[in-house]
């Protein structure tokens, strides 16, 4: 009885910590410097490294998560031009009537995907209101 009760602790505070971790982590902006640390870090944790090891290391780290942030930019907003090309596209084949049921048909779908994410998703962040 004492392990099932344990079990049953065990999986309510995991469940909990991991509810209180998930709004922050889906909107935390990405700095590669604390990425660097953080990975430079981890590894003289591990590997006990010179401080000249850890400055390359870091410098090494750093250049990544920076080209990273820049290529995950550039692929938003590739996107985000092939989602408007596309939806110019599907406009110019619609009559008025069906773009103005399409466009009631999406906004319908995206307050239902907004209400089971938690109702604030789509709202441009920094907005409180």
């Amino acid at each position: 009885m004492k392990k099932l009760m344990m079990i049953c602790a065990l999986v309510i505070v995991t469940m909990v910590h991991v509810q209180a971790q998930g709004p922050r982590q889906a909107n935390r902006e990405v700095n590669p410097e604390k990425i660097a640390e953080r990975m430079t870090q981890r590894m003289d944790e591990q590997l006990d490294l010179t401080e000249a090891q850890e400055k390359e290391i870091n410098a090494l780290f750093l250049e990544q998560a920076n080209k990273r942030k820049v290529n995950e930019q550039a692929v938003k907003e590739e996107m985000k031009a092939e989602r408007e090309a596309h939806q110019q596209k599907l406009e110019a084949i619609l009559t008025p009537e069906q773009k103005e049921k399409w466009e009631s048909v999406r906004n319908e779908g995206r307050q239902k995907m907004r209400e089971r994410r938690g109702g604030n998703q789509g709202r441009p962040r920094g907005n409180n209101g």
